[in-house]
């Protein structure tokens, strides 16, 4: 549209130099919204027609792409062209000048890279002149030339700025175009020789852009032709600029004024609510820090419930905010501070209820909650010193459990160790109630200890009388007075009873026992004996071996007074004596006419009378000369001896309690060797019957 609705002309007139090379380059497009048009020359050894070519088309391109009168979309394409040179700087470095045309058919604005000029003219005038980036421009800018018509013409090319080298921009701004202005962009080659008053007065007198572009060429060429250089001209005649629609215009602005008075108003009022409302909201965030600053600090100090009141009336103020993510994250902060508060209430009533494990899970929640938050550092040091009371805590009840089952045990030593550690570190809680549990539990322990103290030494004693019960008994066993030695372990047996020791008065109720059915066995086996020895004595006497008969009837007296038997004791002394008398009558043992057994008969008398001698020592009296503290006159035996025999017949005691025959005999036969070897054979004689009757005993048993 703006294209329709204007007339933009465009010559150009290119001069190659005396040396025959053209080192400029121009090109142009038209479009529906923009017109641009750029001038380039090269500075490059070749006469620098590509460099100036490679510029141009590196610019337009980018323009065309993205078209735009912004200056930095200028910019950015004179920059494209700056960087289009330095990729094809192979050979030898590509450096041109260049200038970049941008109209909206209403206003032009312009780009400069180097020393490429623009012109503005308007009503035979001259209304704006570009800037170049030359020393020439900067004297100038200084004042250092005040006659451009004596211009120093070689400091024109010196440059600060070109494409291929430092590649500094300058964007004008922009400018109104009218019907009939005309725009002229010349290179250095040509604004070096003509100067702004020559240019001004060939524009008063044109007729035609071709003419005014003809006496420019004149004016190029004209003097000395000696070093004329390349030059390029490109004029641009505005026949007719676009015109905007003003009176639109001024309407929208006087409705863009109003709409922005509304707006003003409008956003008067809204701003006045918006600091209202934000001072209501200030508010709202100050009274509920308030309430939160007061839960911390009740939260340091362990009290659980003001702070979760605190926070909770926090919590009541932070909903009158608005709902946004402050809101939200607020309602989130208070709602883990409530449950921090919550978890450490818990925690310290689980410490009251001395529930250690589960104040120790409570703690350690709230601890790992209340560690995210600068504020409750307090709180975390206060809790760190709650979990080392609640390990504290449950080391002691570790303590006083253990102590109570080695109490159970009892183990009373172990359990009053225990009960002390608790004791000492229960001084350290300053746990009032607990400490006097434990001080009671020491003096019970005490108490216990001082009682088994007292038992252990009545046990002692007893133990010693005992084991005088045991040896009185053992010596009645060896004696052969069985009713003595039941009586002796009938009383050893209610002393293990009195003491509890279940265990040896039933091993002791079996010995009483054994004792028993051995005296019966040995009273049965003595009364066979006694009908035996009678009826050897009978024939004793029938053979008429006087001295065989009457050591028969010694022996029935023996066992008759070992049974007791008062009748038959009496009876057999009668029968003793009544031997005595006859053996007394007989007559000598040389007189003549004897028979010759009854010499032999005779010849042992006095071996059997020491026999005789021997055993009119009972078993008794054997026993009691051959007991403990006292030597035997026959064996010799000491206390070693004794004690050996002692623990033999123990032994076969406990044996025969227990069934054991085999062993009991193998002991009781112990016992014979020893009597045997020590000459004591009576006793051995009663030890082999004793084994006789173990031996029918086992028998039976199988």
């Amino acid at each position: 549209m703006r294209k329709l609705n204007s007339q933009f002309i465009t010559t150009f007139v290119s001069e190659a130099g005396l040396d025959g090379q053209n080192g400029t380059y121009y090109g142009f497009v038209e479009m529906d919204r923009y017109y641009c048009m750029a001038v380039a020359e090269g500075y490059d050894g070749d006469g620098g027609f590509e460099s100036a070519k490679l510029a141009v088309d590196a610019a337009m391109e980018a323009f065309v792409q993205k078209p735009g009168m912004s200056a930095g979309r200028i910019r950015a394409c004179l920059k494209k062209a700056h960087r289009c040179l330095k990729e094809h700087s192979v050979r030898i470095r590509l450096k041109a000048g260049i200038l970049l045309l941008v109209s909206d058919y209403t206003r032009f604005r312009y780009g400069v890279c180097g020393n490429v000029m623009l012109y503005a003219f308007r009503n035979a005038g001259a209304y704006h002149q570009s800037a170049t980036h030359t020393v020439y421009q900067a004297m100038v800018d200084r004042k250092q030339i005040t006659d451009e018509a004596v211009s120093p013409k070689e400091e024109t090319r010196n440059l600060y700025h070109y494409l291929g080298g430092s590649g500094g921009i300058t964007v004008s701004g922009k400018v109104r175009l009218q019907d009939g202005d005309m725009l002229l962009a010349a290179t250095e080659g040509f604004w070096n020789r003509v100067n702004r008053v020559e240019i001004l007065d060939a524009y008063e007198s044109i007729q035609s852009v071709e003419e005014f572009l003809g006496d420019l060429q004149e004016l190029y060429l004209r003097g000395s032709t000696d070093s004329i250089p390349c030059c390029c001209l490109a004029a641009v005649e505005i026949k007719k600029a676009y015109k905007e629609n003003t009176a639109l215009k001024k309407k929208i602005w006087i409705w863009c004024l109003v709409i922005l008075l509304i707006l003003a108003i409008g956003g008067t009022v809204l701003t006045v609510f918006i600091r209202a409302k934000r001072r209501r909201q200030n508010e709202i965030r100050t009274a509920a820090a308030v309430y939160e600053d007061a839960g911390d600090q009740y939260m340091a100090k362990l009290n659980s419930l003001l702070a979760k009141q605190e926070y909770e009336k926090a919590a009541e103020e932070s909903k009158k905010l608005d709902k946004n993510e402050e809101r939200l994250e607020r309602e989130r902060l208070l709602s883990e501070k409530i449950n921090i508060s919550v978890m450490t209430d818990n925690a310290g009533k689980s410490y009251e209820a001395k529930n250690f494990s589960q104040a120790r899970e409570e703690y350690k929640n709230a601890l790992e909650l209340a560690e995210k938050y600068e504020e409750l550092v307090p709180l975390v040091n206060a809790i760190g010193q709650k979990q080392k009371l609640v390990s504290t805590g449950m080391e002691i009840s570790n303590y006083m459990e253990s102590a109570a089952l080695k109490e159970a045990a009892g183990d009373m030593e172990t359990a009053g160790i225990l009960y002390k550690r608790a004791e000492a570190m229960l001084r350290i809680v300053d746990d009032a109630d607990r400490l006097k549990e434990v001080q009671l539990a020491l003096l019970r322990v005490k108490e216990q200890v001082d009682q088994e103290a007292r038992e252990e030494r009545a046990k002692a004693r007893d133990e010693v009388i005992i084991d005088s019960d045991k040896t009185a008994a053992l010596n009645a066993v060896l004696a052969g007075d069985f009713e003595a030695a039941l009586e002796q372990y009938t009383k050893i047996r209610d002393s293990y009873i009195a003491m509890e020791d279940n265990e040896k008065a039933e091993e002791t109720t079996q010995i009483i026992l054994s004792l028993q059915k051995q005296a019966r066995e040995i009273k049965e086996l003595t009364v066979e004996t006694i009908e035996e020895d009678k009826s050897a004595a009978l024939d004793a006497l029938v053979a008429g071996d006087m001295d065989m008969a009457l050591m028969m009837y010694e022996k029935m007296l023996e066992a008759y007074l070992e049974l007791g038997d008062e009748a038959g004791a009496e009876e057999t002394r009668a029968m003793i004596e009544s031997l005595q008398k006859q053996m007394e009558s007989a007559p000598p043992a040389d007189e003549p006419g004897k028979p010759e057994e009854t010499k032999k008969a005779e010849e042992p008398e006095a071996p059997r009378a020491s026999e005789d001698a021997k055993s009119a020592i009972g078993p008794g009296e054997t026993q009691a000369a051959s007991g403990p503290g006292v030597k035997s006159s026959q064996a010799g035996a000491g206390q070693d001896e004794q004690a050996l025999l002692d623990q033999y017949l123990d032994d076969a005691l406990r044996a025969t309690a227990r069934q054991d025959f085999e062993s009991a005999i193998e002991a009781y036969r112990e016992i014979e060797d020893f009597y045997i070897q020590s000459g004591n054979s009576e006793t051995a004689i009663t030890t082999d019957a004793i084994i006789e009757s173990l031996e029918r005993l086992m028998e039976e048993a199988k």
